[in-house]
């Protein structure tokens, strides 16, 4: 079912569900390296200052799986996104921003998404 908790059931009610969901970002991504998953975005906000980017909360397993730098990121081609809710949906072509924040733990991501086909055929994804 559509979580109205995150985003509020009376503007939820005028989007489509795909648009509602911020196309499946607001559920969040694994982060695999190599087949391992190393860590969790969980999906903070659209920044509407900087068009296109989607603020996360990066949580690593281990420190030496964080990266904080876009270069990092570039550099290690084994990274993938997978979506915490459609785990048929792995993103492998996206752009990270650098890392913010206190700990560095806020994360800018942007062209990781679910396709709209995909939201569209979840069943329990209806408002």
């Amino acid at each position: 079912m559509f979580d109205f908790l995150r985003f509020g059931r009376s503007k939820a009610k005028t989007l489509s569900p795909e648009a509602a969901s911020d196309y499946g970002r607001i559920f969040g991504w694994f982060i695999e390296r190599g087949g391992e998953r190393v860590g969790e975005l969980e999906y903070i906000r659209w920044d509407d200052t900087s068009q296109f980017w989607h603020d996360y909360k990066v949580l690593w397993r281990n420190p030496e799986d964080a990266r904080v730098h876009p270069n990092d990121w570039i550099c290690d081609q084994k990274i993938i996104l997978r979506n915490r809710r459609y785990l048929d949906v792995v993103e492998g072509s996206f752009l990270v921003g650098s890392a913010r924040g206190d700990n560095n733990d806020i994360l800018p991501i942007r062209g990781a998404y679910v396709p709209k086909e995909r939201l569209r055929a979840d069943p329990e994804f209806q408002i």
